[in-house]
């Protein structure tokens, strides 16, 4: 080789060898040296076979039959033509060179270049990973762009959610609503539109006040705005016009948002703002978006409340009427029971007067003629009238006490002395052919309503003597007996009426204390009176009930109603 040529390849910064065609090493640079080191020592081609293991390559195309010992440095010398491989070298465990072989031989000479691109690749990876992490920038800067846009959509929303939430009186909340969409959106102007069924609207509230008088216009909007709203879409619009019905134009160009309020899916009505800004960002759509359900939920809910507490008020009015009306069917009842005693007290308070009547036809007689005789019949006679007043006093007494229709208060009673005063306004029909049975314990006072309970007493009293009349009409030696019974039971003051009457069969047991149910004829009763006296224990939220049969330990008897008072 010339020396010329030794030089020029003395120069290079790029690894140089040549063989000859023998494959023995004639040259090889102070690169070459750098890199792999002094190969003087070694012949032919031994030198790269000995680093073959330090390269690796991705594609070459190869003629060697040996696979396993391919190394590109190798068949870069033994091809005969050009060739050309791209291969990495390791050096050491952190040091790795990347080359482009090529290899051509020049006469008898053949010369092995690595073109050494490690340099390049690395600055190719460091444009890669410089646009990977702009790329990544790009991305984070958006992102939180995003992130910050939500915090400040949820930020606001949640500000007029707090703002309004609670909020139950609809005007109230739709006031509070306009002031938050105005303050969010710059308004200068904003109103609520009540939707009618006539495709138009009506303006039901304003903010601020002074636009007030508007209240009551009718608004009309086009049929592709109308379209928007039904199907839940905010209409943002620049407009010279308040609507498509407005006479008189506005003074500048205003951008109008138009939100919708809907319940469920059906429209409601819209909030309507007049706002100077002229681009409506993304983030606001989004936040109107979200005002939009948030109004519409609690406008919702405000409704709704408003419904309850009218059908509140509809069911206390409801229930004050149901009460008087059943106040009024206890009295008429009662009145009932009371006339029915009425004919037979009548004929007890006569009794006696006509003995008064006749003492007194007697004593006319006896003034006319006095003497000691006639002094004892006086006194004989002063007797029975005494005793005529005073059963005529008590049997007045008796249905003053027990009318009571003043006593419409709680107050402490003795139940042993009511149940004595319900069988003294009996007296006259039990006093021939009844055995009354009292088994009273000493019992507590106990709070309740007097007067509605010897209603009770008497209604089912005069049942049983009903009962027992029934059979004495067909047999009137039979013998009846009413036992009435007072005791604690637990936390109750227990009430138990027996009788040996005719009894009640289970099918109609079952439905005695319904309303209108009535075994007597056409006339004779009106079906209430059990049922009266179940809603008058309910009201002392107590029990009653009716056994009808052969009684436990009560053999003389048929029928038992007993009634439970709760004793707290």
């Amino acid at each position: 080789m010339s020396n010329a040529l030794i030089n020029f390849y003395h120069n290079l910064e790029e690894p140089i060898i040549i063989y000859d065609k023998k494959l023995n090493i004639l040259y090889h640079n102070l690169s070459f040296k750098k890199i792999f080191g002094d190969f003087n020592n070694l012949e032919g081609y031994d030198c790269l076979s000995k680093l073959a293991y330090r390269f690796s390559y991705q594609m070459c195309f190869i003629k060697s039959e040996d696979l396993k010992t391919y190394c590109p440095p190798i068949s870069a010398i033994k091809e005969e033509n050009n060739f050309t491989t791209s291969t990495t070298y390791q050096k050491d465990e952190n040091v790795f060179y990347h080359f482009i072989i090529k290899a051509f031989s020049v006469k008898r000479y053949r010369i092995v270049y690595f073109y050494d691109i490690t340099k390049e690749l690395q600055t190719e990876k460091l444009k890669e990973e410089n646009e990977r992490l702009r790329i990544q920038n790009v991305e984070f800067a958006s992102t939180n762009s995003r992130a910050q846009n939500q915090a400040i959509k949820m930020a606001l929303l949640n500000r007029i959610s707090i703002s309004i939430k609670n909020e139950l009186d609809i005007k109230t909340l739709i006031e509070k609503s306009l002031k938050e969409l105005s303050i969010v959106f710059g308004a200068n102007k904003s109103y609520y539109v009540e939707f009618n069924q006539k495709d138009d609207f009506t303006i039901r509230y304003t903010y601020p006040e002074v636009f007030a008088p508007q209240i009551g216009e009718k608004v009309i909007y086009s049929k592709k705005i109308l379209d928007e709203l039904h199907s839940g879409n905010n209409s943002i619009q620049t407009c010279i016009k308040e609507h498509d019905g407005a006479a008189i134009p506005l003074l500048n160009s205003t951008t109008r948002i138009i939100m919708p309020i809907l319940k469920n899916t059906q429209l409601m009505g819209a909030a309507v703002i007049f706002t100077p800004k002229k681009e409506i960002t993304p983030l606001e759509k989004e936040l109107l978006v979200g005002i939009s359900m948030v109004v519409s939920s609690s406008l919702m809910q405000a409704s709704l409340f408003h419904q309850i507490s009218q059908k509140k008020e509809e069911l206390e009015a409801a229930i004050k009427e149901l009460k008087e009306t059943q106040l009024q069917l206890i009295n008429s009842e009662k009145m009932a029971s009371l006339g029915q005693l009425i004919a037979s007290v009548a004929h007890e308070i006569n009794t006696p007067l006509g003995s008064i009547n006749a003492n007194n036809e007697m004593m006319e007689k006896v003034f006319n003629s006095f003497d000691i005789k006639t002094l004892d019949m006086l006194k004989e006679m002063n007797s029975i009238d005494k005793e005529a007043i005073k059963r005529i006093t008590n049997i007045v007494q008796s249905l003053k006490r027990f009318v009571r229709l003043d006593e419409m208060v709680q107050q402490e009673a003795n139940i042993n002395q009511e149940l004595d005063l319900t069988l003294e306004l009996l007296r006259h029909k039990t006093k021939r052919g009844f055995e009354i049975i009292k088994e009273f314990d000493n019992v507590p006072y106990v709070n309740c309503y007097p007067n509605m309970l010897n209603q009770v007493f008497l209604n089912i009293l005069m049942n049983a003597i009903h009962s027992i009349e029934e059979i004495k009409s067909s047999d009137t030696s039979y013998q009846g007996k009413i036992k009435l019974k007072t005791y604690l039971e637990e936390d109750y003051l227990r009430i138990d009426i027996l009788d040996n009457g005719k009894g009640i069969p289970d099918n109609i047991r079952k439905k005695i204390f319904d309303a209108g149910f009535t075994t007597k004829k056409k006339g004779q009763g009106t079906g209430l009176g059990l049922a009266i006296c179940k809603k008058i224990i309910e009201k002392h939220k107590g029990e009653i009930f009716c056994n009808s049969g052969q009684i436990e330990n009560e053999p003389d008897y048929i029928t038992v109603f007993t009634v439970k008072i709760p004793m707290y």
